[in-house]
Formats: C-alpha cells, sequence, structure tokens
C-alpha cells in the first residue's frame, strides 16, 4: 500500500509530462507581431519574466504552437530570459516554410513591384513638384514611406487597357490632362496621405501606366497598394529609418531590418536606391495573389531576390 500512492504519484507525473508534451505541436518558421503584446513564460500563469513585449512590426523565430487549432505561439525572443515565450495567436501572423514553398513555387502567381519612395530625398532633386513645396517637418512624408507605385511584372506589362490617347499622354508626361481614377472618398483620402505625388498627378499616371495592368478598377488598385505600404510603415523598417534621420546607413543594416520586420531573407527581395548619396527608394519584389487581406510578408517570401544600386546612403530629413 506504501508503494500504491508513490507509484500513483509517479504514473501521474509522467501523465502530465507526457500530456504537455502532446499538447505542443512543433512549428518552424517566423511569427511577426501586429501589436505589442505580452511574451509569457508560461501564458496560463500569466507569467512574464522581465515583462517582455514584442515589437511592433517585428518578426521572431516560430517555435511550436499550443494546440493544433492555436490560440498561442511560442517563439525565440533572443534578449529575453527565457528566450522561449508564448504570445496569442492574435497578436501577430504565422509564415511556415512548407506555407510559402506551396505558394512560392508556384509559376502561375503573378508577380509584381512594390515601389516606395523616402520623400526629403525625392524632394531635394524635385523643388518645383507642388508636394514637394509644400512638404515640412510635420508632414506624414517627412518620416514615412511614401507611395511610388505598385507595378506588375514584368516591365514591360504597361498600358494595358489604356486608350491611345492616354497613353500618349502619359508618354508626354501630360499627367494633369490624364482623367481622375474613379475611387471612394475614403480611399481618395488614405490615398492623399500615403502618396503625395497626387498634388502632381502622379496617381492618375500610376493608374493609366500599372493600374491598368493590375485590375478593371481603380478601387481595388489603389485600395490594395495603400494596405501594403501601411504595413510597410507600421513595421521595424519604417523605425529604423525614423530613428536614423539624419545619419548614413548601410544598405545592409537596411536589409536585416527587412528581415526583422518579414522574416529571413526578406531583405534580399529588395532593391535599395540611392541618388546624390541619398537613399531614395525602395523597390520592393513581390509574388503571389494580393487582396486587402495579403500579409506583405508571405508576398515578399515568394519573390525573387534583387539586387541594389549603392551600399549606403543618407536617410534624408525633410526641407531644402
Amino acid at each position: 500500500m506504501r508503494c500504491l500512492k508513490s507509484c500513483l504519484f509517479f504514473i501521474g507525473l509522467i501523465f502530465i509530462i507526457t500530456g504537455t508534451a502532446q499538447a505542443q505541436v512543433v512549428l518552424k518558421g517566423v511569427f511577426t507581431a501586429l501589436e505589442s503584446c505580452e511574451a509569457y513564460q508560461s501564458f496560463r500563469k500569466g507569467t512574464n519574466p522581465g515583462n517582455i513585449r514584442l515589437v511592433q512590426g517585428a518578426s521572431y523565430e516560430l517555435i511550436a504552437k499550443n494546440k493544433e487549432k492555436a490560440t498561442h505561439y511560442r517563439i525565440r525572443i533572443k534578449d529575453a530570459s527565457p528566450m522561449e515565450r508564448w504570445v496569442s495567436a492574435s497578436c501577430g501572423h504565422i509564415l511556415t516554410p512548407d506555407a510559402a514553398l506551396s505558394s512560392g513555387h508556384d509559376p502561375s502567381l503573378p508577380e509584381y513591384l512594390l515601389a516606395v519612395s523616402w520623400q526629403p530625398a525625392f524632394c531635394q532633386t524635385h523643388q518645383s513638384r507642388s508636394e514637394c513645396k509644400s512638404q515640412n517637418k510635420n508632414r506624414y512624408d517627412a518620416d514615412h514611406f511614401t507611395l511610388h507605385g505598385l507595378w506588375p511584372q514584368p516591365v514591360s506589362n504597361v498600358y494595358c487597357t489604356a486608350d491611345d490617347r492616354n497613353k500618349r499622354l502619359d508618354e508626354q508626361k501630360k499627367y494633369h490632362q490624364l482623367p481622375e481614377p474613379r475611387i471612394s472618398s475614403a480611399t481618395s483620402e488614405q490615398l492623399t496621405r500615403v502618396m503625395p505625388g497626387t498634388m502632381s498627378f502622379l496617381h492618375r499616371h500610376e493608374w493609366i501606366k500599372h493600374g491598368t495592368c493590375y485590375s478593371p478598377s481603380p478601387e481595388e488598385y489603389f485600395g490594395e497598394s495603400i494596405q501594403l505600404i501601411k504595413q510597410l510603415n507600421d513595421s521595424a523598417v519604417r523605425e529604423y529609418f525614423k530613428d536614423n534621420i539624419g545619419e548614413t546607413v548601410s544598405v545592409s543594416e537596411i536589409k536585416a531590418r527587412f528581415d526583422k520586420a518579414f522574416g529571413p531573407g526578406a531583405g534580399d527581395k529588395v532593391n535599395i536606391k540611392c541618388h546624390n548619396g541619398m537613399i531614395t527608394e525602395l523597390r520592393i519584389n513581390l509574388k503571389g495573389e494580393i487582396t486587402l487581406q495579403s500579409e506583405l510578408s508571405a508576398l515578399i517570401h515568394n519573390a525573387a531576390s534583387a539586387a541594389s544600386g549603392c551600399r549606403s546612403g543618407i536617410i534624408d530629413a525633410a526641407g531644402y
């Protein structure tokens, strides 16, 4: 009888350990934080040594999920002690190699190039543009990336449904004579914010040349473009640019920030453009179907690599 209690205790302990191990589903991949959530050592007990929180937009190594239909994911945070932590599934999104591989190697998937500008640098060499004359340090584009365009690939894929008159006007850079794209007032308001070039009718040019190869609907084209650049501006990449305004930074460091924000290898999918010693534009390769719910990290992961034209450059401040 004396052995019975101790035996039952050890059997119960083994059951608990085994049950816990079986409850976890091992995963490999990346967890990208959409919010600054708590990272728990035990989410059931609510313990969080060091009061660790995720960095919004940052990516972390994915280790496991708590069950098949996950409520929490186990990730590795290098600066935490202990490093392995649990985070709520609602705090971010995951990208596993199998999911990326199954879509990324499909030759039928469309390819795009997302071109985003660092507006202060652009305005240094385009001071006569309306959007540059009015730029100041308090405006959105002083410390956020701005939308140049979303371009279906290959580069020859242009003017798909544009008529001859509009194509001719566009090629002559008479953007002010092009028709205004039909978009909702809400989309127009957002577009004006993320694309200051609308003051110079850039959006008309982008729709006629590139948008007509993307969708029959300007609303879809611009709405989905806005969602992609919003994810970029909510990431660690934009934070890095904001924190280093006025400094010279290396292309390798920018690529490392893309890796942190959107998963390992993401930086290799970006062509960083420089002019007069300044970083002027990021051209990000994308691959996959784009919707309003698309994750930028997955689109980048599936894309082909890109080469950059410079090694370093200044992150210019607004104003001349």
